[in-house]
């Protein structure tokens, strides 16, 4: 049941990332093992939607850590876990569920064992910045844990690299890159672990920095971002972007030139139509502290509230005509969504 209710929701979940981007598109995914002992790790600039992306991108069943503040409610609590989440306490959750932590590496050694798949963000947090920030030592304490309990074990990593055009509007597109992946037992001395792991996060990072647009240089960040905003680079392109900046200086401006979206009438039917939940998501939009989770609010509106809008509204036009005019709605509603997710100009 737990696998089913796993692969539903996935299903419906992908559905739910077409209609939030532009497009999605994914490569290296001939490197991800078919089999055995997986460890993801990506870098994290857009909340909940990273997480949703590595999953729903390969075919491996993945587990990945969730702030343990998600698991307050029981209910929601058993299904969380039921889609292989796992909650990992924070200090500032407090300082006495900290140990409860000992309880999660645990859990992440037995599916280790089971060569199953587990997705983390090592940087340990979500941030805005075109770059990939120093990562956390918490991947390699798991991998550490598992190897001094099965020695024989062939750990391998599968650094993820997760680009943005303009992650915070709509619709965005992105851009998943599987990196080559590394066989962690190479970088670690069970016997005489350094627990400073250097070696095994120097090399997940030098992975990830190939595969995102990685800006280095924190004192001009923002001007050299400007140049690569003013030349229209493609971000989606990590390595092309990552080599116009060893020459920035001879970036070229980009033309700027006027589309006409010949398609904007048929975007104005599709607001009209969307009328009451695009009011909700003005509102919720306002609440909004973290502008980070900006995406994650809108995914979770066009999953819950604007395909609930389109029944209510079938229903009303199947309550005063027949089943045939409800049906022709909802199809339309689908198309509406279709071509304006994939043919709008990036907006707010």
């Amino acid at each position: 049941m737990k696998i089913n209710l796993y692969n539903l929701i996935k299903v419906y979940v992908k559905i739910g990332l077409f209609f939030t981007h532009k497009q999605i598109k994914v490569y290296g995914k001939e490197n991800i093992p078919k089999n055995g002992p997986i460890l993801f790790i990506g870098n994290h600039r857009n909340a909940l939607i990273d997480a949703i992306l590595i999953p729903t991108t390969t075919n491996r069943n993945i587990h990945f850590l969730t702030r343990a503040s998600a698991f307050k409610n029981k209910t929601i609590e058993s299904f969380l876990r039921a889609l292989n989440m796992i909650p990992v306490y924070r200090l500032r959750d407090g300082r006495e569920t900290i140990k409860k932590n000992n309880e999660v590496f645990e859990q992440c050694f037995e599916i280790l064992k089971n060569e199953k798949a587990i997705e983390i963000f090592a940087e340990g947090e979500h941030h805005q910045l075109r770059k990939v920030i120093p990562l956390k030592k918490g991947f390699a304490r798991i991998i550490l844990g598992t190897l001094q309990k099965h020695p024989n074990l062939n750990i391998q990593i599968v650094p993820v690299g997760i680009n943005y055009d303009a992650h915070l509007k709509f619709p965005s597109s992105t851009s998943i890159y599987y990196g080559n992946p590394i066989i962690a037992n190479h970088f670690f001395d069970i016997k005489n672990p350094d627990f400073k792991f250097k070696s095994i996060l120097n090399e997940v990072h030098k992975a990830l920095i190939q595969l995102t647009v990685h800006i280095e240089d924190p004192t001009n960040y923002i001007q050299l971002v400007s140049k690569l905003d003013a030349a229209k680079v493609d971000y989606l392109n990590p390595m092309k972007v990552n080599e116009l900046l060893k020459n920035i200086d001879n970036l070229p401006k980009s033309e700027k030139k006027i589309k006409i979206n010949w398609l904007s009438p048929i975007h104005f039917i599709a607001k009209i139509n969307s009328f009451f939940p695009l009011l909700i998501w003005k509102f919720l939009k306002s609440k909004i502290k973290d502008p980070i989770f900006t995406n994650t609010y809108r995914f979770a509106l066009i999953l819950t509230v604007f395909p609930l809008f389109y029944l209510i509204q079938a229903s009303v036009i199947f309550y005063f005509s027949n089943f045939k005019y409800a049906l022709i709605y909802l199809i339309s509603c689908i198309l509406l969504g279709i071509i304006s997710t994939k043919t709008m100009s990036v907006t707010q």
